[in-house]
């Protein structure tokens, strides 16, 4: 009752603050989860289970909406188990920093942008992935070329650095797109100063600001997740060049982890009933998903507000199973951000071996029927 209580009253001191008037506290006793998600494509299977409600009834577990895109009621069978509010965020980055301050109890999100979480001190777990795959690098719409050996050559040729952005700093897409341009040989820098680099690399700050990205020639190309890179194409901003599979070196980049459900230690213990009923849920809509393509591109193009065609054009892959070769990228990953200096706090040094038993909690998903 104190968890409930607690964040009623916070809501209710950030609404009279932001001059909105108060809702009134539900009258069940059930805990409030705070979520983070975005109104993007890898966040699909959540899109999904909360647009279809109450249609997921038939697994056992499903939402009913209390307020569309803001507010939803988490059910098993006929019993309330928790009332989830949803919290837009730019992107993981600001995700861990909310997760830090326990302003979010979990999120859907990049694994790497929790792994940054977790290296600032906030104890917490990756439940399941979400989706595999599903990352592009666009160039303007009147590029000619398409291909990695063709990026290279063109990043060669230039006399200055070609300015590549990403929209979060420990995101996947850019994390993948800073380790084939350094396996490549190809100098990479952050530093606008640096003339001798082959690439700088650009903060967008939000994924909001990628379709955008080319207007006043702020960068040369970005890499970006599902919807972004298709919605380009549809509206005529600019061309795929490099899908995930296509990144160097080939065949590393298929069935990579990108997006995870992941949440707070705390709140995991707390409330292990409400987790296991989310993750398996997220499980019911994935499978959903994967069987009903065009229809899910639908619902998830309608809650974003993206052409249909663009969501169909999409190449990720909706799953929950933390395969081996997700647990390979994973490891990757770990790797990686360590190395470009991503992991300077309390995963310093520390091996995927080291990190796997703290960073992962998959007894929910393996439960989930």
């Amino acid at each position: 009752m104190k968890r409930f209580l607690g964040s009623t009253l916070v809501l209710v001191l950030v609404a009279l603050c932001a001059g909105v008037e108060p809702q009134p506290a539900a009258a069940d006793d059930v805990p409030i989860i705070r979520m983070a998600w975005g109104f993007d494509l890898h966040a699909t299977i959540l899109l999904v289970a909360a647009s279809r409600g109450e249609a997921f009834r038939d697994g056992g577990v499903y939402l009913k909406t209390v307020a569309d895109k803001q507010e939803y009621e988490l059910y098993s069978g006929d019993e309330k188990l928790a009332i989830f509010q949803m919290i837009v965020t730019k992107g993981s980055s600001e995700s861990a920093v909310m997760l830090g301050q326990k302003q979010l109890d979990c999120c859907v999100n990049s694994s790497t942008g929790m792994m940054f979480a977790l290296d600032s001190g906030t104890p917490m777990k990756i439940l399941c992935p979400i989706h595999v795959d599903g990352i592009a690098l666009v160039f303007p719409k009147e590029t000619e070329w398409y291909g990695w050996e063709s990026l290279k050559s063109f990043i060669e040729k230039s006399e200055n650095p070609v300015r590549l952005g990403y929209h979060s700093p420990v995101s996947a897409p850019r994390v993948v797109l800073e380790t084939a341009l350094r396996e490549a040989g190809l100098t990479v820098t952050e530093d606008p100063n640096d003339a001798e680099a082959d690439v700088l690399l650009v903060d967008l700050k939000g994924s909001r600001n990628l379709l955008t990205a080319f207007t006043g020639q702020q960068v040369e190309g970005w890499v970006g997740p599902s919807h972004y890179p298709e919605t380009a194409e549809v509206q005529g901003i600019g061309k795929i060049v490099l899908h995930l599979k296509d990144f160097p070196p080939q065949g590393q980049w298929y069935d990579f982890p990108c997006c995870v459900f992941a949440a707070r230690e705390d709140s995991i213990e707390a409330h292990p009933e409400v987790y296991q009923a989310m993750t398996t849920l997220l499980k019911h809509s994935a499978e959903w998903c994967a069987a009903n393509g065009k229809e899910a591109a639908a619902i998830a193009a309608e809650v974003i507000g993206i052409p249909a065609e663009a969501a169909e054009a999409a190449t990720i892959v909706y799953t929950t199973t933390p395969t081996e070769k997700w647990r390979e990228g994973i490891k990757l990953y770990v790797k990686v951000m360590g190395d470009i200096g991503k992991l300077e706090k309390n995963l310093k040094g520390k091996s995927y071996e080291d990190i796997a038993p703290v960073f992962f909690d998959f007894r929910f998903i393996e439960q989930a029927q």
